[in-house]
Formats: C-alpha cells, structure tokens, sequence
C-alpha cells in the first residue's frame, strides 16, 4: 500500500561564499530563467553566470533543470549536463562556478514498478516531452525579444529618415537665408541707402542651422538605436540560442 505525498515548497540554497550566500530561491511557477540579465527571474551578478544561463521548471511535481547554452556550464552533482536533468532532495546545482544546493521533498514510500524501458543516455526516454515543453518557452522568450528588437529597429529608422529630412531642409533654409545676408554685405558699399544689416536674411539662417542640428542628432540618435538594436539580438542569439529543429514544432 503506498501513501499519498504531499507537494510541498522546493528551494535551491546559494552555498558559495559571496553576496548571495545563503540566498534561499523558492522554485514556484512552471519555469524560471537563470542569468545576470535584469528580465531574468533569478538573477545573479556572479560575473561567470551568463546573462541567460539556465531555466529551472516543473513538471509532475518534478523539478528539472537545463542549460541554456551557457558559457560557464551547468552541472548537477558535478556533472555538466547537456539536457533537462531531474534534481532530487540533496542535489548540487552549479552555474558555472555558482553553488547551490537542492532541497526537495524527502521521497516517501512510492509503489515498485518493474515495466523499466531502454533508457539513453542516462536521460529518461519521455523526456522528448518535456524537451518540447521548454523548447516551446525558449521559442516564447525569443519571439518576445525579437518584437522590441524589431520594434526599437523601425524606431530608429524613423528617427533616422525624418533626422535626414530635417537636415535637408535646414540646409536649404540656411543656403537661403545665407545667401540673402551675404549679398546685402556685397551690396552694401555700392548702395549708400541699403540697410546696414539684413533681420529677416539672418533669422532665416539661424533658423536653417537650427533646424540642420536637430536633424543631424536625429540621425545620430537614430543610427545609435539600431546599432543597439542589432546587438541585442545577436545577445539573444548567443545566450538563448533556438532549440534544435526536432523540438520545434509537433
């Protein structure tokens, strides 16, 4: 007769000497992101941890953990791992050189069964479905990048042509204006009753170059934006790179 287990709260603990010794994570929700950078649900500033390392999730009231393409590696029981690994109460859970100790439920009493079927790869073979579940977030996570990416891309291309627009226009209001004020300077010995200065001819060009700057930092602006924008997603594709094809789609 087996007894029924209770699910109960699951914790990793920062065992490493540091700022976050002693940190206590409480693995609630269906997944969590690991990583240095600000969107990610558990965040570390441990330098060697990468902006987004590893993701831990629950199925079956199971916790698991996978890397995430990582530069530093995650290892369970000091054993890099290359797929979801399944933690148990006492596992050591590193990124990179960040440790952290699981504490799980204690296993109770569970009935035997015998119906064991070829395992690879130290990997349980239903393991394709979990596989598919956290590709499908990973997918999730960088469509979601890819839409402010794209959307701070056609920003800046605004900024850019209406900077460009505004510089043209500047120049032509600064070449006539320019071109008023220089000629009355020619004019003026030849024509005692010319005024001394031209108001308007000055204005003009005041307002040209006034109106040529602010194109120009448009444009700078602009040109910067994108130039983030384009490393931003090569950062998405190096530190969340897309799961392999089999797991995309069903």
């Amino acid at each position: 007769m087996t007894q029924p287990s209770t699910t109960r709260p699951t914790y990793l603990v920062v065992e490493s000497a540091g700022a976050d010794q002693g940190r206590r994570i409480s693995l609630i929700g269906n997944s969590l992101t690991v990583g240095r950078l600000p969107t990610c649900d558990v965040r570390f500033s441990d330098v060697h941890v990468s902006r987004t390392h590893a993701v831990l999730w629950r199925r079956g009231g199971l916790d698991y953990v996978e890397d995430l393409g990582s530069s530093g590696g995650t290892f369970v029981n000091n054993i890099a791992i290359t797929g979801p690994r399944e933690l148990h109460h006492g596992d050591t859970v590193a990124f990179a050189g960040l440790r952290l100790r699981y504490q799980g439920e204690v296993p109770t009493p569970q009935a035997v069964r015998y119906d064991i079927r070829d395992q690879w790869a130290d990997e349980l073979d239903n393991a394709g479905r979990d596989q598919y579940d956290l590709s499908q977030y990973v997918i999730e996570v960088r469509e979601s990048f890819f839409r402010e990416i794209a959307a701070a891309r056609t920003k800046a291309r605004r900024l850019v042509w209406t900077g460009l627009a505004l510089f043209a226009i500047g120049l032509g209001i600064a070449y006539a204006g320019g071109y008023s004020f220089f000629e009355l300077i020619v004019d003026a010995p030849l024509d005692p009753s010319a005024p001394s200065t031209d108001f308007i001819g000055s204005l003009t060009a005041a307002v040209g170059g006034v109106t040529n700057a602010v194109g120009l930092l448009l444009m700078i602006i602009g040109t910067v934006l994108h130039v983030v924008a384009t490393s931003r997603r090569r950062l998405v594709d190096r530190e969340l790179p897309p799961p392999p094809v089999q797991y995309r789609g069903h």
